[in-house]
């Protein structure tokens, strides 16, 4: 079947790009910010959303909440995958890759024993149900630092049971907020932005008036982990990891 190329005249001349060359790459999300981000490398990949309800119970990873988006992502990726193959035998994806962004308050580093906020519970902050939430969260958060975790995964197909293999990588941001005003909150959540958005902020946006600084990967408070995950992805390929999928 004839498709357009994934990997356009930008990308750079590196052997993992090469390998990706006309092959059938799957973006398990419908974020835009994914997609452009992994544009920005020279990679177009088909978009199929996953159908993963994302309903994982998050007293399940209690103490170890930066598992939480790795198992969701897996699923994500799993289900495209294993959907795609269903639909068309013939026609199988050469690789699947989702990912799925939380933001962890406080972080766990800093509720364990001799931590900063030892004796808080750090919990998983989903997006906000309304303005007012979206106040309390940023409020909550005005002074102090969140960690933005993604969880990736990469499927692709094996002869070995059940057809395919699952690799996943994480990324952890630490942002630190400005002591920020109730008038500054207010108006930021007044302009509407960030209620679409796991912490109820948009870094990358208007949001950003709010941090102060970030430890870590801008792309990961974003959604995508751009560069840790290039390098992850030419590790794999070094390790002859693809070998057996990409003949």
């Amino acid at each position: 079947m004839s498709r357009p190329n994934p990997v356009d005249a930008t990308a750079l001349p590196l052997p993992i790009f090469q390998k990706l060359a006309n092959r059938r790459i799957i973006l398990a999300s419908a974020s835009p910010r994914r997609k452009d981000i992994l544009a920005t490398m020279g990679l177009h990949p088909e978009v199929v959303p996953s159908t993963f309800a994302e309903d994982l119970p998050h007293s399940r990873f209690a103490g170890n909440l930066a598992d939480y988006p790795i198992s969701t992502g897996a699923e994500k990726a799993m289900e495209v995958y294993e959907r795609l193959v269903k639909e068309n035998e013939r026609d199988p994806p050469d690789l699947v890759i989702s990912a799925d962004t939380v933001v962890i308050f406080p972080p766990e580093k800093d509720t364990a024993e001799g931590g900063s906020a030892h004796g808080e519970v750090s919990e998983v902050l989903e997006k906000p149900i309304n303005k007012d939430d979206q106040a309390k969260v940023l409020g909550l958060m005005a002074g102090r630092n969140c960690e933005v975790i993604t969880g990736v995964t990469i499927v692709y197909p094996s002869i070995e049971a059940p057809g395919f293999k699952v690799h996943s990588i994480s990324c952890s941001t630490l942002v630190q907020f400005y002591d920020n005003s109730n008038e500054v909150i207010q108006a930021y959540v007044d302009s509407g932005e960030g209620l679409d958005r796991a912490g109820g902020f948009a870094i990358q946006g208007l949001g950003g008036i709010l941090i102060e600084r970030i430890d870590g990967n801008y792309d990961n408070c974003v959604g995508f982990p751009s560069a840790p995950f290039w390098r992850w992805m030419a590790e794999l390929d070094e390790d002859g990891v693809f070998d057996e999928a990409w003949q």
